[in-house]
C-alpha cells in the first residue's frame, strides 16, 4: 500500500494508460519519499517524489514535492510546484485525493507569496544604458524588483572601462530590500597619461628648493652656533692659562719658560701640568671651532649654490664664497663672491 496520507492506490491512476509495474514503482517511491519527509531529509524526500510522479504522475506527488522545496528555502520553486497543482486539470471523476491536493495547492500557494522577499537594484554615477546588472549571474533591470529566494545573492554592476564593482547581500522572509551602488566616474580621455603643467612643474621644483634651503640653512646655522660655542671655550681656556702662568712665574724659580722646562718641587711639577692641561684644551676647542666654521661654510656654499643653480641654471656665474675666521678674542664667517 501506498504510505502516503490521503492516497490510496487509486490515487495514481490517472487517464494515461500505466502499466501495473509502473504504477507498483511509483507507489514505492512515493513510500519512500514520505519516510524522507517526515524525517526532515527534504532534499532526498523532494527527488523520490519527483521520481515518482516521473513514473505515473498523481497532483500528490508535485504537492509534497513542494512542500520540499518550501521547508529548503526554495520559495520561488516551490511556488511553481504548488502553481502546477493549482492549473492542472482534473476531471470530475478524478480520484478524490487529486482534488483535495489541487485545494491544498492553492490555499499554501498563496500563503506563499508574501514569504517571498524582493530586492530592488539602483545604480548612480553612470547612464542606465551604459551598466550591465546582474543577479546572481542573470541580467536584470535597474529599480525593478527582483524576487529571489531568501539568503545570499551576488550583485554585480560593469560599465565599459571600469573595474567591476561587486556587493553581496542577505535576503530574508516576506523583506523587500533596496541596494544602491554607487560608480565611480569614468576618467576623462587621457587624464591618466597627461603630462603635469609648466605651473605644476614650477611649484614642484619651488617647494623643492625650498626644502633644500630650509634644510641647508639648519645645517649651516647648527655648524656656525657650534664654531661660536667652541671659540668662546677656547678663549676661556686662553685666559685661564695665561692666568696658570702668571701664577707660576710667581713661583720661586724663575720665569714660567724655566721653571716648566725643567720644574723643580711638587709645587712646580703640579702647576705646570695643570698649565699644559689647559694650553691643550684650548687648542683642541680652537681647531673643533674651526672645522665647525668650514663644515658651517661648506653647507651654507653647497645649499646656495644648488638653489641658486636650480632657480637660473642660465647664469652659472653667480656663486658665493664663505669662509671662517678665528681670530684670539673671537670667530666667524666672511662671505664674499658675487651675487
Amino acid at each position: 500500500m501506498l504510505a502516503l496520507p490521503a492516497m490510496p492506490a487509486t490515487a495514481i491512476s490517472q487517464p494515461a494508460p500505466s502499466t501495473a509495474q509502473t504504477k507498483a514503482a511509483a507507489r514505492a517511491l512515493a513510500d519512500k519519499a514520505w519516510e524522507l519527509f517526515k524525517a526532515g531529509r527534504y532534499e532526498e524526500a523532494l527527488a523520490a517524489f519527483r521520481d515518482a510522479d516521473a513514473q505515473v504522475h498523481a497532483p500528490p506527488f508535485l504537492l509534497f514535492a513542494a512542500r520540499s522545496c518550501e521547508r529548503l528555502g526554495r520559495l520561488l520553486e516551490a511556488r511553481s510546484l504548488y502553481q502546477r497543482v493549482v492549473d492542472e486539470p482534473i476531471e470530475a471523476s478524478a480520484p478524490q485525493e487529486f482534488q483535495q491536493a489541487r485545494a491544498d495547492a492553492r490555499v499554501e500557494f498563496a500563503a506563499l507569496a508574501s514569504r517571498i522577499p524582493t530586492l530592488e537594484i539602483a545604480v548612480t554615477g553612470a547612464a542606465p544604458s551604459a551598466v550591465e546588472l546582474t543577479l546572481d549571474g542573470e541580467r536584470v533591470v535597474q529599480t525593478v524588483p527582483v524576487e529571489r529566494d531568501p539568503g545570499e545573492h551576488t550583485v554585480v554592476a560593469t560599465v565599459s572601462g571600469q573595474a567591476p564593482v561587486t556587493r553581496t547581500i542577505q535576503l530574508s522572509e516576506g523583506v523587500k530590500e533596496r541596494l544602491s551602488i554607487v560608480l565611480a566616474p569614468a576618467p576623462a580621455p587621457g587624464a591618466g597619461s597627461a603630462r603635469p603643467s609648466g605651473d605644476a612643474v614650477h611649484v614642484a621644483r619651488s617647494d623643492v628648493n625650498m626644502a633644500a634651503l630650509i634644510g641647508g640653512g639648519v645645517a649651516t646655522g647648527a655648524g656656525a652656533l657650534a664654531g661660536v660655542v667652541f671659540t668662546l671655550v677656547a678663549n676661556s681656556k686662553a685666559s685661564d692659562a695665561r692666568r696658570q702662568k702668571s701664577v707660576i712665574d710667581a713661583l720661586e724659580g724663575g720665569p714660567v719658560t724655566v721653571n716648566c722646562a725643567n720644574p723643580t718641587g711638587s709645587e712646580q711639577t703640579q702647576q705646570c701640568s695643570k698649565l699644559r692641561s689647559l694650553v691643550d684644551d684650548q687648542y683642541l676647542f680652537s681647531n673643533l671651532a674651526l672645522w665647525s666654521f668650514i663644515g658651517a661654510g661648506a653647507s651654507a656654499v653647497g645649499t646656495l649654490g644648488y638653489t641658486w643653480l636650480a632657480a637660473a641654471p642660465s647664469k652659472p656665474e653667480q656663486q658665493v664664497h664663505l669662509f671662517p675666521l678665528v681670530m684670539p678674542g673671537g670667530g666667524g664667517l666672511v662671505a664674499g663672491g658675487v651675487f
